[in-house]
């Protein structure tokens, strides 16, 4: 719990309209979209620069107050609850661009600064570049997406988020300042090598080692011309060698894969869904083509074309492609999440969605997909499942989701019981989940190698003596305590 006296001592850093301990302020912070059990965070607060940060984090490790750090909460695992009090530090009010450049490519921002907050940046500024729009609603925290290692539309391309950030500023867990990349020996963000690379520290550790205050992010040139195209499978077993063929083709920008079900969401039809005619496809995907002019989009299409055409033949089995229309820039922010909450019919406050993500080797990815649509219609869920191949499909992205109903207790627990069933196939299969919320962490824990735990331990409480920092976070009370 948070003292009287710690708490007089927060308020006097961040100001009296910048922190609360009021139950109904709390209550907004105890929860998200997910199944996971409400939090008991103690205090809230929201500092409005660095040197407060720094402050309450001071405080913090005096009064040994766990600190969990929060911008939107738009994740979907359960990242930013709290099950063992503690004090939310809301970074909302860090939310502007510091500065970009044109010709190293790239841009700075605070924390607070969301998709939304970026596109309408780069109109302004930069017109002729564009950074990568994540699949979430356009409220979602830049810096936390790269953080949490997600992806974006362009990731089949560039990799996972993490992969493009240039710099990072941070309030380590003991209160100092730091900065990481090119930034450390100058005003120049451009890139994180060739110094020793400590950007590593904060990727992908949920906020378990400092709270990351600036980053620096690449950004690319807007494509001349753009088509998107849509191929349909009657057979999923078509997808996966034209999916690969496509991708090792070096041709295509994006591109993602669905489930038939994941489809028929998306048109915006609800649960449950009509039975599955014979003449409807398995499987739907989607190709993106950047070009340099009209006749290079052309020959890119007509490539394509000739693969489908060609495995077809092999499986004489329906393969469609047709042009989806989407040939000039995206004029809006995807904001795919609502469409897949109001799939339920019913009482909309009840309404929740809840996933397992995973990153996972391109071989047996459509073994593991097939697994899992059949555990997910084993227990009475809609099987939408989401593919994208990663990083010029060196991996593959692997994504079951699954909206449900918050007011049932039996949906919510068997939601639960589903996704830890599919996080062990996941790891039989040699996947990982990304932004691992801690319920599939004490699972990934228990089947890493011990020289890794005990790394992973010793840089965690290198950094953050106190433990201040996310203690929850990768199950790593837990770990501490030897209980994986």
């Amino acid at each position: 719990m948070i003292s009287d006296q710690a708490f007089k001592k927060l308020k006097n850093i961040v100001g009296l309209n910048h922190c609360s301990r009021d139950l109904e302020d709390l209550y907004v912070y105890s929860f998200d979209m997910t199944e996971e059990s409400p939090g008991n965070p103690d205090g809230i607060v929201m500092p409005g620069n660095v040197e407060e940060i720094q402050k309450v984090i001071e405080i913090c490790n005096e009064y040994k107050i766990p600190v969990i750090p929060y911008i939107a909460g738009a994740n979907i695992g359960g990242l930013t609850i709290t099950h063992n009090n503690g004090l939310i530090v809301d970074l909302r009010r860090l939310n502007k661009v510091i500065k970009h450049d044109e010709h190293s490519k790239y841009v700075v921002m605070e924390p607070g600064v969301t998709f939304g907050h970026l596109k309408t940046y780069l109109a302004e500024n930069m017109p002729d570049f564009q950074y990568s729009y994540a699949i979430a609603p356009p409220y979602t925290s830049v810096v936390a997406n790269a953080l949490l290692e997600g992806l974006t539309e362009y990731s089949f391309r560039w990799g996972a988020m993490g992969d493009w950030i240039t710099g990072i500023e941070a309030v380590l867990p003991t209160g100092e300042v730091a900065k990481v990349g090119s930034c450390a020996t100058s005003d120049k963000w451009w890139g994180r090598y060739p110094l020793p690379d400590m950007i590593g520290l904060f990727v992908g550790w949920q906020g378990m080692t400092g709270i990351v205050t600036k980053m620096g992010v690449k950004v690319v040139p807007e494509p001349i011309t753009r088509q998107d195209l849509m191929i349909i499978y009657n057979d999923f077993n078509s997808a996966p060698p034209v999916m690969r063929k496509i991708a090792n083709s070096d041709l295509i920008h994006g591109g993602y894969g669905v489930s038939y079900e994941a489809g028929q969401m998306a048109l915006g039809l609800h649960h449950p869904l009509p039975p599955k005619k014979e003449s409807e496809p398995d499987f739907i995907h989607n190709v993106m083509l950047f070009a340099n002019s009209k006749d290079e989009l052309k020959l890119k299409f007509r490539f394509i074309k000739g693969i489908v055409e060609e495995q077809q033949e092999k499986d004489s089995t329906r393969i469609s492609v047709s042009k989806s229309g989407k040939d000039k820039k995206m004029l809006n922010l995807p904001a795919q999440f609502p469409g897949l909450l109001d799939h339920r019919s019913g009482d909309k406050h009840g309404v929740g969605l809840t996933w397992l993500g995973t990153y996972s080797p391109l071989d047996i990815w459509p073994e593991y997909y097939t697994k899992g649509y059949n555990i997910m219609k084993g227990y009475g869920f809609t099987p939408i499942i989401w593919i994208k191949m990663m990083d010029s499909a060196h991996f593959t992205v692997v994504r079951f989701i699954a909206p449900f109903d918050k007011t049932i207790p039996s949906e919510v627990k068997d939601v639960r019981k589903m996704l830890l069933e599919l996080t062990d196939v996941c790891l039989d299969f040699g996947a990982i989940p990304y932004k691992c919320p801690a319920w599939a962490a004490e699972k990934v824990l228990a089947r890493a190698d011990p020289g890794y735990k005990a790394l992973f331990k010793r840089v965690k409480l290198a950094l953050d003596p106190n433990n201040i920092m996310n203690p929850e976070r990768w199950a790593f009370d837990k770990l501490v305590k030897g209980e994986i």
